[in-house]
């Protein structure tokens, strides 16, 4: 995991928004999970293989790990949340679900006094069960995420009889490709998580961002958690300075506003360029006409930036074009 990922995780590890993030991915937004049924499980698997000299350990890391009650059956749920495609994805949560059973018959083993007397060679009763678990992806990165989601995918099975592969177990993962997943399928999570979603699906992307924000009033009241996660994730300076001067509503963060005058600005600073070459051109005293014939643009743009220079002869380039849009 590197450090992109951190902000989210610590926000994923609350036990109220890790629910919020299940409810929405596994049961299309129905509040069926609740911070009281995710209780919290070691992120850290250690292994032990062999005996004496010959004995080896090892570990394995996941982002997030959480036991589910409440259910039918009892889930240990964990989310690798990724910004990068992980092509051996699945043979990574195959071992980490290997180190996760073996652990957990390790402490079905040190509960008893003794061994079963059925199979004393057995760790296991014939009564005994283990907890399933259920691997989510996460992913978040740039790239379409492209790799194989089973074993069989990244298996050379070329020489392998067509009657003999179905005796090979297969192993799926399930992803969840946040940037290419359809608006309306994020929309399915609840409000702070929705909105989180969208924006680092369009974070290239503002014009596009306030398009969909004007629709959804989840926008306008963005929790100041979720908000924090997802600028630092973005890693907008910009959303950085909203943050100090954000509008609230109801302790909440008003996004529109805040994207507003973000993509405000980033109109600005393209346009502070085409503003500083008309600059040059003023203080060379070159007449409306000329200038707008030179560069293409009307008389009439010309010369209402003209007379910015000269109403607001303290202001920068880029102050004088957010003043022209």
């Amino acid at each position: 995991m590197g450090r992109k990922e951190e902000p989210l995780v610590k926000y994923y590890e609350d036990a109220e928004h890790f629910a919020e993030l299940m409810n929405g991915w596994l049961y299309a937004g129905h509040r069926v999970l609740t911070s009281e049924q995710v209780h919290t499980r070691n992120i850290r698997y250690t292994g032990k293989t062999g005996k004496g000299r010959a004995t080896r350990y090892r570990s394995r890391y996941r982002d997030i790990v959480k036991y589910v009650d409440g259910l039918h059956i009892r889930l240990v749920m964990g989310t690798e949340i990724q910004t990068y495609i992980d092509y051996a994805m699945t043979v990574r949560m195959m071992d980490y679900d290997a180190v996760d059973y073996t652990e957990q018959m390790e402490e079905i083993r040190h509960s008893r006094e003794s061994v079963p007397k059925e199979n004393p060679l057995s760790v296991l009763r014939k009564t005994d069960r283990l907890t399933p678990i259920l691997n989510l992806v996460l992913y978040l990165g740039e790239k379409p995420w492209d790799a194989e989601n089973h074993l069989h995918g990244i298996l050379d099975m070329e020489k392998v009889p067509e009657q003999l592969r179905t005796y090979i177990p297969d192993y799926n993962i399930k992803v969840l490709d946040i940037r290419r997943m359809p608006d309306e399928r994020l929309l399915e999570f609840p409000d702070d998580i929705a909105c989180m979603f969208l924006i680092i699906k369009y974070e290239k992307d503002a014009s596009m961002l306030r398009t969909v924000m004007q629709g959804i009033s989840a926008f306008r009241n963005m929790g100041e958690d979720a908000y924090d996660t997802v600028w630092h994730f973005v890693s907008d300076r910009r959303m950085l300075e909203q943050s100090i001067h954000m509008e609230k509503e109801n302790g909440g963060v008003n996004m529109c506003k805040a994207i507003d005058d973000i993509y405000a600005e980033g109109k600005a600073e393209g346009k502070a360029g085409e503003i500083g070459i008309i600059r040059r051109m003023y203080e060379r005293n070159m007449k409306t006409k000329a200038a707008a014939e030179l560069l293409g643009f009307s008389d009439s743009y010309i010369m209402r930036i003209y007379s910015m220079f000269r109403d607001y002869p303290e202001e920068n380039d880029m102050q004088i074009a957010a003043r022209s849009l």
